[in-house]
Parts: structure tokens; sequence; C-alpha cells
């Protein structure tokens, strides 16, 4: 280990401008953020309330980039993707089948949802599968973690009961920023009724272990051991901060929604220090990713997205890493479909001619390394 930081240090020391990305930069800042970690985690993850999308693909593909420039930089990493798939199910997407068995299972758990396809053992099992699979061409090769099956599991049951002991100071840093105060009764707990799966409880905490619920749906009422899992989670402001502490998260990016001044990142910050004892990881706020000619956000409830699957149909694999690395993370764009295809093709080609350019020591040789670092950090392998 003591190699390791001797490497690190010099690199800090002398920076090769070689590594001059936007990745190798968030990657020296996330190394002198915890000079002394062994392996850095870095994260993602989303809901699967829909098809997973291009502009979700944002995401993913941002940490793997990071965590290519990471390893570039001598270091270890450990990449992890979080499938929040013991998130509400809130909104039917209008483009899925069986649109009325899916309305009747609203406010359930998305990990309890049926598959409308019929091929999967719930609607998340459906999504999950369908993206890990899209992603496989891409070399992007995550671990994948399945929140619902950790909560169950009572993985978390230390990082609930922790937050149930600092609920008033979780309630302090949440009312700087809410314009409804909580109250004094409120309990940092969410989940889902045994009987009827419904997401409307009430809680009840013993100041140990245990938690009561009752279920305003259908009135059903148990008594749960948190070191033995079931239904019952952190809300997500507080559930993100919780694992950041539980994995020991070195950097994670957000969408540009969760920057905004109050949002789930600011509040975030002060619950992993003041409740669980940890900083916040480095950050980097992306923007959207639209589909051109559909404009505006893409949305898996509302239907019509384009996804990784689709996308793979048009570009090659390299040709669409190289797409997303050649932006800044916080910067918009849009993937065409159209004759655009071939100009943008015409790009990469151009890109890859200037990187095999021999260097002459004139002004083009930062261009020329710019292109082989763009084309490195593109490359599947």
């Amino acid at each position: 280990m003591g190699e390791n930081f001797r490497v690190m240090d010099e690199r800090r020391a002398r920076p090769d401008p070689y590594f001059s990305h936007w990745a190798d930069q968030a990657a020296r800042r996330t190394i002198a953020a915890r000079p002394d970690t062994e392996i850095f985690v870095v994260a993602a993850g989303i809901t699967p309330s829909g098809v997973v999308h291009i502009g979700n693909l944002r995401e993913v593909i941002t940490v793997d980039f990071l965590a290519r420039a990471l390893r570039d930089q001598g270091v270890k990493v450990r990449f992890i993707y979080s499938w929040d798939d013991f998130d509400v199910f809130r909104k039917v997407p209008t483009d899925m089948p069986r649109q009325e068995m899916l309305q009747e299972n609203l406010r359930r758990s998305i990990a309890d949802v049926p598959d409308p396809c019929g091929a999967h053992d719930s609607y998340a099992s459906h999504q999950i599968d369908t993206f890990e699979k899209s992603i496989e061409p891409l070399g992007i090769e995550p671990e994948f973690i399945r929140q619902s099956r950790r909560y169950r599991a009572g993985d978390y049951a230390q990082g609930i009961r922790r937050a149930l002991e600092h609920r008033n100071r979780i309630r302090e840093i949440l009312d700087q920023h809410r314009n409804e105060l909580l109250g004094d009764d409120w309990l940092p707990l969410a989940g889902f009724c045994d009987d009827c799966g419904r997401d409307r409880l009430d809680f009840e905490w013993d100041t140990e272990w245990g938690v009561r619920y009752r279920c305003r749906s259908c009135g059903h009422e148990r008594q749960l051991d948190l070191r033995e899992g079931g239904n019952v989670k952190l809300p997500w402001r507080v559930d993100w901060p919780m694992r950041w502490a539980h994995e020991g998260v070195s950097f994670e990016p957000g969408g540009k929604d969760h920057t905004s001044a109050g949002g789930s990142y600011d509040t975030a910050k002060g619950i992993v220090r003041d409740v669980y004892s940890w900083s916040a990881p480095q950050y980097v706020g992306y923007d959207f990713v639209s589909a051109k000619g559909q404009g505006g956000k893409l949305s898996s409830s509302k239907g019509g997205v384009v996804d990784v699957t689709t996308c793979l149909e048009v570009y090659e694999p390299e040709v669409l890493r190289w797409l997303f690395a050649g932006y800044r993370p916080n910067t918009e764009f849009a993937i065409s479909f159209d004759l655009d295809v071939i100009k943008l093709y015409e790009d990469y080609d151009r890109a890859v001619r200037l990187a095999h350019e021999a260097e002459d020591g004139g002004k083009k040789d930062k261009k020329r390394q710019t292109a082989r670092r763009v084309l490195e950090l593109a490359s599947v392998s």
C-alpha cells in the first residue's frame, strides 16, 4: 500500500499533461480528498421505474470514465451500480403493456410489481435485465446492487437505527429547505405493507431495534426487528447519505436537479457528516441527454424514450462512448438518428486520424493529445 501512496504523491506533484480530460481532473480531486484510501469506491444508480434510456446512460458512463481515469492514476477502484428497485411505483409509463394491471400496482415497491411482459419475476427485474445486457457491448462492468434485497436482508439495520437515533438532527437539516416543516413526531422511515404492499404507513420506534407500523390503506399492523430485514427502509434523502457511508463512496455524480440549493445532494452532505461520520463523495453534476427531435428531458414515466440497444443499432460502441466522452458532464447534448449520424461518423474518423498523427512540436500537438485521450476513454477494451 505504501508504494501505491508514493505513486499517487508523485503524480499529484507532477501531473502528466496527457491526463487532462475532465475525468482525469475529477480523478485527481477524488484522490486528493481521500489520500489514505486503498480502494476508491465510485458509485452510480437509478430507479428502474420504466425503460432505462440513453439519458440514464450518462450517469453510468460518467462513472465508468472516472473509474478508468482513477486506474490510470495507479489506484484500485470498486465500481458499484445501485438499482433503487425498493422505490415506490408512482406512475405507469404510457408505452407499457397491460396498463390496467400496472395501475392496480401503483404505490407498491417496484420490486414487487409484476412484469407486464411476463418474462421476468417483476417489473423491476425486466427493466434491470434489459439495461444490464444493453451496456455489455460498451465495456461497462460495474458491480450491480439491488437495494430491495439489501434492505430485506437487514443489511442496513445499523444505518436505519442510526438515522432514528439522530432523527432530530436530520429533521433540522431537511427543514432548512422545506416550506412545510416536519412534525416533532416525524421518523425517517418509509416502506411497504406486508399485506397490501402499499406505502401508506405510520410508524413507531421502541428506541432499540423494534419498529411497528400500521397501514393506512388496509389497516394491517406489524412489529418487526430491523436486524431481520423486511419492508422498512429509509426515505430517499436519508437513504442516499447512509449508503455513502455504508459503502465508503469516494465519487458519485448526479443530475442537475439534485444539485440545486436545498436539493438532495445539498441535504445529504449534512446528513452524512452529522449522522454517519463520513464526508460527501466528490461530485460531478451532469446535464440531460436527449434524442434529437424530441426535445427536453427524457422521462421513463412518460414513455417513448430511446434505449441503449436502439442507439447501438445506429452507433458502434466506440463511437457512442466517444460521443459521451467528448462532452463535459455539465453540457447538454442530443443524440441524432437522422442524416447527422453520417456527420458524426465523419467527425469520429477525423479524430482517429488526428490521434494517429505524429507530434511535431507545434500548436496542434495539444489537439492530438486530447484526441488520443478521448479515444482511449472511448475504447471498449
